[in-house]
């Protein structure tokens, strides 16, 4: 007869993201390090999920091993959103057990936690200053002493199925005993990275349990530490649907037709071009499509809204009224000290919450800038790509290049095998007139127009003009002058 097995048992933290990284949240029964240097937001972290348990029905005890005083934290705390007075002391016990580990030592605490959990039954035991245990641990071999103290902490949680939470300052090698030890290993990172604060979230270890791996990033705010889980973590490991044979407009019958019938559903696009070239305003006209039925998204850093709305009215892309009817949404981030993953995660919340199926990013340049590592970005855009596209979403991105001219060499390898399109606006010198083009490189799993064709930005939008003697992109790929003899013709596109 097979012995019965319990299923784990999971304990939210308050943090959702961070159980998401977790599988679930923490085991039940289980005990934890959590390590990070002064400043890294451990103590808060430790008091959100205590406050969490509290809101649950459930008790806390936090017990500090550390001289600083609970007023003091208390003061601290009081500025976090989760910090409830009215759960102190019945549900979150604070203790102080600095003077009981200074005076009697590792075997003391270890009476005294037991004596702890027994008479309050917490759901949840936090202990602050973990390796006090092992600097006054006293004696000849004070490893011997903390290691024994470690494992009997593990037991109390075991046979009590108190979850705890052991916190420390100290950094130690991985293959520290107290690591292999304990049940789960978290670690909170807060450092420089070319001048920029960078705060990351690092699970280790979980005991007999799934996990999200690698540096996720986090920030500290009035809600105490929200974390972002990579993005590259959250796409689903299983083909992912491809581009459609289904074919979207783009709002430019010329372009349409350069481009085989419009924008293949369900792929990815990018519009490469220098300043003014016009890419914002390709990105409006393929929103100008958007109905009721078939929903957009806007996320720019550039534009604001209103100053978006009148550069679309000056194309006739009635932006305000596509909005009002719920056509549209338009979602402006600032391009200042953002987090990837956090951008990332808005907008696939705003896809799903929206159900959008033309989405604008409105650019590639801000949406990296920053990564700390550059390297990144080719998967974090897979995964974008591949998240967007499972929901259905057709993206076009717009990213600004230094060239004016049609650059001899895009250095666009990042994108290489995310997107599926590429469009580059350019400009040439016809005489003393600057004239823009545009130029089909790569509609994936397509014919295109190989043709470089001239364009102007009129009231009307883009309005696409054949160049005479059909002059190919071979005879424009120059950063040098071009003269490119140009006469308007009737098959020039126009603007639905």
């Amino acid at each position: 007869m097979h012995p019965e097995i319990a299923p784990i048992e999971r304990m939210g933290t308050g943090v959702p993201q961070l159980d998401q990284i977790l599988g679930g949240g923490l085991v039940r029964g289980s005990a934890y390090i959590v390590q990070g240097p002064p400043g890294a937001g451990k103590t808060i972290m430790a008091n959100q999920i205590c406050h969490e348990r509290a809101r649950r029905g459930e008790g806390a005890l936090y017990l500090t091993l550390l001289a600083e005083s609970f007023g003091r934290m208390f003061s601290h705390m009081n500025g976090f959103s989760f910090f409830e007075p009215a759960h102190i002391p019945d549900r979150v016990y604070y203790a102080g057990a600095y003077a009981t580990i200074r005076d009697e030592g590792p075997d003391a605490l270890i009476r005294l936690v037991s004596a702890e959990l027994r008479k309050r039954r917490p759901a949840l035991l936090v202990i602050d200053g973990l390796f006090a245990a092992r600097d006054h641990a006293g004696g000849r071999d004070a490893d011997a002493a903390f290691r024994a103290f470690v494992h009997e902490i593990g037991q109390q949680a075991a046979l009590t199925e108190t979850t705890i939470l052991l916190l420390t300052n100290q950094s130690r090698a991985s293959s520290s005993p107290e690591y292999t030890m304990v049940d789960g290993w978290i670690e909170l990172q807060d450092e420089l990275r070319a001048e920029r604060a960078l705060r990351t979230l690092i699970v280790h270890k979980q005991r007999g349990s799934a996990f999200l791996r690698g540096r996720h990033e986090y920030r500290i705010g009035e809600d105490g530490l929200t974390v972002f889980p990579r993005l590259e973590t959250q796409a689903s490991r299983e083909p992912v649907p491809g581009t459609s044979d289904t074919r979207l407009p783009t709002g430019v019958d010329a372009l349409d037709t350069m481009i085989g019938g419009g924008i293949p559903e369900r792929s990815s696009s990018v519009v490469l071009g220098p300043t003014g070239s016009g890419k914002t305003t390709v990105a409006m006209q393929f929103l100008g499509e958007c109905t009721p039925d078939e929903r957009g998204l806007f996320f720019g850093f550039y534009e604001t809204p209103d100053r978006l709305a009148r550069k679309a009215t000056s194309v006739g892309v009635d932006l305000d009224a596509l909005r009002e009817s719920g056509a549209l949404e338009v979602v402006w981030q600032p391009p200042l000290e953002n987090l990837i993953d956090d951008l990332g995660q808005r907008i696939v919340s705003a896809v799903r919450r929206t159900g959008a199926r033309r989405v604008v990013i409105d650019g590639i340049n801000a949406l990296q800038r920053p990564l700390t590592f550059p390297g990144r970005i080719h998967s974090f855009l897979r995964a974008l790509n591949d998240i967007l596209k499972a929901e259905g979403a057709t993206t076009i991105y717009t990213r600004e290049v230094p060239q004016l001219f049609f650059p001899e060499a895009l250095a666009v390898e990042e994108l290489s095998g995310t997107i599926d399109n590429t469009i580059i606006l350019h400009y040439t010198l016809d005489g003393n007139a600057v004239r823009r083009r545009i130029s089909v490189l790569k509609i994936r799993d397509s014919d295109f127009d190989h043709i470089s064709q001239e364009f102007e930005v009129t009231a009307e939008g883009i309005v696409l003009r054949d160049v005479s003697g059909h002059e190919r992109l071979a005879d424009t790929t120059t950063s040098a002058t071009v003269v490119s003899p140009t006469s308007a013709s009737a098959g020039g596109g126009r603007v639905r």
